[in-house]
Formats: structure tokens, C-alpha cells, sequence
């Protein structure tokens, strides 16, 4: 499968219970992770988040979404052979989505 094909940011439900993604279903079907091969994390504009802090009291309710996500490489598969695809999980909003597969 080629990476052309992917609909950026495509929702995904995931299970990941201790954070790691163990399972994921995408185009109807469920795929299991067989191995991460990378994690990498992104901090999003912390400088917009720095400049925002100031102006924001500490008891304010709300968060600032900066666009933090942590992303995973992972070898996954239905059924026969592996494929590897980047999940993506944004951190404010805890939503799941594929960026890439190949």
C-alpha cells in the first residue's frame, strides 16, 4: 500500500490503554500493533502558549490547545502482512488520527 492514498487526518478509535496504541480501527477494520517503531513528540506553538500564560489567570478555567500531539510509527495489520502506518494523537483533545501508511 502507498501513503498517497491516505486522508490526512482521518479519525481513528483507538486503544491504548497505558498510552501506547495496542489496537486501531480504520476503514471499518480493526488492526492490531505489533510493534512501535518510533514515538516522537510535537509541542506545538508553546511560544503562543508562553505569551498567552501571562495573560491568563491561574485560576482561570480552560486549557490552551497550542496543537501538542504525540505521534507512534507502528507495524500493524487485519490479518497477513504488516504495514507500516503514524498515528497521531492530538493532546488537548485526545483524538486519534492516521497521517500516514506505506
Amino acid at each position: 500500500m502507498s501513503g498517497q492514498g491516505v486522508e490526512r487526518g482521518f479519525l481513528l478509535d483507538v486503544v491504548a490503554p497505558a498510552g501506547e496504541p495496542l489496537f486501531f480501527t480504520w476503514r471499518g477494520r480493526a488492526y492490531r500493533v505489533h510493534s512501535v517503531l518510533s514515538r516522537w513528540c510535537e509541542s506545538g506553538g508553546w511560544w503562543q502558549r508562553a505569551s498567552t500564560e501571562e495573560l491568563v489567570h491561574e485560576s482561570a478555567i480552560g486549557e490552551i490547545n497550542d496543537g501538542a500531539r504525540t505521534s507512534w510509527r507502528v507495524e500493524a495489520a487485519p490479518e497477513g502482512a504488516l504495514a507500516v502506518y503514524d498515528l497521531e494523537r492530538d493532546e488537548s483533545s485526545g483524538l486519534w488520527r492516521i497521517t500516514h501508511h506505506g
